[in-house]
């Protein structure tokens, strides 16, 4: 995993962590505040998540939290959300 950070904008680089996400797709990250509340916001409104949210990354006092989900043609993205300690 790296991250490049592109005038303001953070990229993430990485191999797929399981065989699913092994195609040829990228996955979009949606920067939320508080992912907790948006994956259950999402998760009433019939969303499908393949995890929970969870910490995928910590840098310094920054944890960076993820959570997956599939769109209407089955293309993976994801929910992210950085957390100060």
């Amino acid at each position: 995993m790296a991250f490049f950070e592109c005038n303001g904008l953070r990229l993430m680089l990485s191999l797929p962590e399981k065989d699913e996400f092994a195609h040829s797709s990228s996955v979009i990250y949606f920067q939320v505040t508080n992912i907790k509340d948006t994956y259950e916001r999402l998760v009433i409104k019939e969303v499908i998540f393949i995890d929970e949210p969870h910490v995928v990354a910590k840098m310094g006092q920054t944890e960076t939290w993820m959570a997956f989900f599939k769109d209407t043609e089955d293309n993976t993205h994801a929910l992210m959300s950085e957390v100060q300690e």
